[in-house]
């Protein structure tokens, strides 16, 4: 069996929070560091993902995936990469302000943006489709060249909840339906049959401990 299609284990991980996560401000693109509470979670990441053999890992660029990757991968010989197509969604003027802004402001294209996500575009944004496109690729592009390794990506609430969607063939107006908290950890198997969803949305090294994830998905 050649490489690529062996079973490539996949771990899709969310970065860990930011105070915009806390204040419900839309981010995006911008490039906002981790909180307090989310340097200690990405820190408790490396403790649930000791016992995992991993062996690539690739991050969005924005720093709060950045640092959660480094935080998680401490002590691994595992270099890091940076996956362009990783990145967050695009929010354009939507980002920097709070969800409550925004609803004020875009009554209409908040209001779908909260049942058919689909179809919205935020002015000056992306659409949905046009980054699960990109991730997804870029995620087809990795479980072949890491045929029969575990390779994990750390990205973004939007990102991770679509790769998840595209993965399990499920059309991107489910998007609604699925919740990936902070420093969460969902595992995908890439089989020759296609993807199996293994874990979803795994906080458990968060609990018990000061590092709570939010009870919102935001």
């Amino acid at each position: 069996m050649s490489e690529s299609h062996k079973k490539t284990t996949i771990l899709l991980i969310r970065h860990g929070e930011t105070e915009w996560n806390r204040g419900k401000v839309f981010r995006g693109t911008r490039d906002v560091p981790l909180n307090e509470n989310g340097l200690r979670q990405a820190s408790l990441l490396a403790s649930a993902l000791k016992a995992r053999r991993v062996n690539a890992a690739y991050t969005s660029p924005l720093q709060r995936a950045r640092q959660t990757a480094e935080a998680a991968m401490r002590g691994r010989d595992v270099a890091i990469t940076v996956e362009p197509r990783l990145t967050d969604f695009c929010y354009g003027e939507w980002e920097g302000l709070q969800e409550a802004e925004v609803a004020r402001r875009w009554p209409r294209e908040h209001a779908l943006w909260l049942t058919r996500p689909e179809q919205v575009r935020p002015p000056g944004g992306g659409t949905l489709c046009e980054v699960s496109e990109a991730a997804f690729g870029a995620m087809e592009e990795l479980a072949a060249r890491h045929g029969g390794e575990t390779v994990a990506l750390f990205a973004h609430r939007v990102v991770n909840k679509l790769l998840v969607l595209a993965a399990l063939g499920l059309g991107v107006e489910r998007f609604p339906f699925v919740r990936l908290d902070n420093a969460s950890v969902s595992e995908l198997e890439r089989t020759a049959a296609g993807y199996v969803l293994c874990l979803l949305n795994d906080t458990a090294h968060l609990r018990g401990d000061d590092a709570e994830p939010l009870s919102q998905d935001f």
